[in-house]
């Protein structure tokens, strides 16, 4: 979830044209810091209570069910609609893309027509709605078939990753200026590029800590994804005490590890002043950008491949089918919610059927098909996707909640602090560890939500984007009282037993 090839195909030029000249290993090593205390919040969670939706269960049983179920309603929401809603458009953007590099590269203008039909709105909904349709077959249908797709797409990410980096340290920014203006004839050369760029105000970038810090919510996103993924589905995994610190921190470690040598390598390769004025033509100064698509990563990789069309296919082969993965991990794990959601009886019980064939939340997975198609839908024809751009800021902050709760947990449930590893049993002034590991990382991260917040080029909020995150919240509290009263009048008080924990 972490390393998916089809978020690199923009990444990097995103980051760079935000944040120019900010070193993003560095930017990245700073901030598994406080990825580090979350991660050990999360371990914390997922041993004490390894449920599905495990840390809604966390929050609902620390604080109250009600904001339980009121931040996880939002989580899921920020994470579906920043993720797997976004990322089926980036991934359909990554497939129209390839045909239209084929059509550039071979002169080949029946490629550019598919290409160009797949990145309209209409063609880039059908295609996700597509998507979304193939992932929730595979959701019903069962473990087995969802290991098989999970095995074989991280087998072909890898290809991937090591055809990228042997492309990428097989040229040096000459070379590449060279092949790009012998390649990309009809577009602009290399030199007018960074010239355009130039004209429109961009200068050399100085860098420096300063760059650094102000790039370190975006450099947060580059490591979300292991602490959603690893918790959610923890009522079905197996030897969580020792599955769960080596599933959160080995994704934290490959993830730093596969974004800066991919960093490294690509400014290596196309010349580090080149791509900052580029990406600043692309996302500040849009309209000194003279070329008609994204400074794609993919497109770098078929310039230093060509006249190789094997390679070429080779290479988008592998970060489409490379990327599967974690697409559908984002769509397959909010049914969990769903599930935890309706065994606690806050949402109808309906959802928390499990097929006697295949035994998978199939009425959940089927409401979050539903869910996604509308979301796409709103994506692509409503502009759902300018008025939600605080998400990157509501993602972040919003782990501040269970944080919050790992300070409160030995005080209100003390009968369970057992359950958590040794280490985070002991004290410090009085203190147990745990609280002080979530003090740490509420404040990183409410601090990091805080640099997201304050800077227009990383989140650019909304009166309709504010209006829609205040209504998901309404809606959620809404939903939770008229569950409690709906049982209520049937004779059953819910909130008996939302006080304890729900079985594995």
């Amino acid at each position: 979830m972490i390393w998916a090839l089809t978020y690199m195909v923009t990444q990097y030029p995103w980051f760079y044209g935000f944040n120019p000249g900010a070193d993003l290993t560095l930017a990245l090593l700073i901030v598994a810091i406080p990825f580090s205390f979350l991660l050990l919040v999360y371990w914390g969670i997922g041993v004490i209570m390894p449920r599905s939706g495990s840390d809604y269960v966390w929050v609902g049983r620390v604080f109250h069910p009600s904001i339980g179920f009121a931040w996880s309603v939002l989580y899921m929401f920020v994470v579906f609609a920043t993720s797997i809603v976004s990322q089926c458009f980036t991934y359909t953007y990554l497939l129209a893309s390839a045909f239209t590099t084929g059509a550039i590269l071979f002169k080949a203008p029946g490629l550019a027509d598919i290409g160009n039909s797949l990145s309209s709105p209409l063609g880039t909904f059908g295609f996700s709605v597509l998507l979304t349709i193939i992932f929730a077959a595979f959701a019903i249908l069962g473990a087995k078939l969802i290991k098989g797709l999970l095995y074989v797409s991280w087998a072909t990410a890898f290809v991937g990753v090591a055809l990228m980096w042997y492309l990428l340290a097989s040229i040096e920014p000459t070379a590449f200026a060279a092949k790009w203006n012998a390649v990309m004839t009809g577009y602009p050369t290399y030199e007018a590029l960074q010239s355009a760029a130039t004209n429109a105000g961009w200068t050399p970038p100085i860098g420096g800590l300063t760059a650094v810090i102000g790039a370190l919510p975006l450099a947060a996103l580059f490591l979300m994804g292991g602490q959603y993924g690893a918790n959610v589905i923890l009522g079905e995994v197996k030897g969580v005490r020792k599955t769960v610190p080596i599933a959160l921190f080995l994704s934290m470690f490959l993830g730093i590890f596969f974004w800066s040598i991919g960093g490294f390598l690509t400014l290596k390769a196309v010349g580090a002043n080149w791509l900052y004025a580029v990406a600043y033509s692309w996302e500040v100064q849009p309209s000194s950008y003279l070329l008609p698509f994204p400074p794609a990563e993919t497109l770098f990789l078929s310039v230093i491949a060509y006249p190789n069309s094997l390679l070429i296919g080779l290479v988008f082969f592998t970060w489409l089918f490379g990327s599967v993965q974690a697409l559908f991990v984002y769509f397959w794990a909010p049914s969990r919610y769903f599930f935890a959601w309706a065994f606690d009886r806050v949402i109808p019980t309906k959802f928390a059927d499990v097929g006697r064939r295949f035994h998978t939340p199939h009425v959940a997975i089927g409401a979050i098909s539903i869910l996604a198609v509308v979301e796409l839908w709103l994506y692509a024809y409503t502009g759902f996707s300018s008025a939600f751009a605080l998400g990157t800021f509501l993602w972040v902050v919003a782990y501040v909640v269970p944080c919050l709760a790992a300070v409160a947990f030995p005080f209100v449930k003390k009968d369970l602090m057992e359950q958590a590893p040794r280490f985070m049993q002991k004290k410090i002034a009085g203190i147990p560890l745990l609280s002080l590991i979530g003090i740490i990382a509420a404040a990183t991260f409410a601090y990091m939500g805080y640099i997201a917040y304050s800077n227009p080029l990383i989140t650019s909020l909304t009166v309709a984007g504010g209006i829609m995150a205040v209504v998901v919240i309404a809606v959620a509290f809404l939903a939770y009282g008229v569950s409690i009263l709906y049982h209520r009048r049937r004779g059953l008080d819910i909130l008996m037993a939302l006080k304890e924990l729900p079985p594995v």
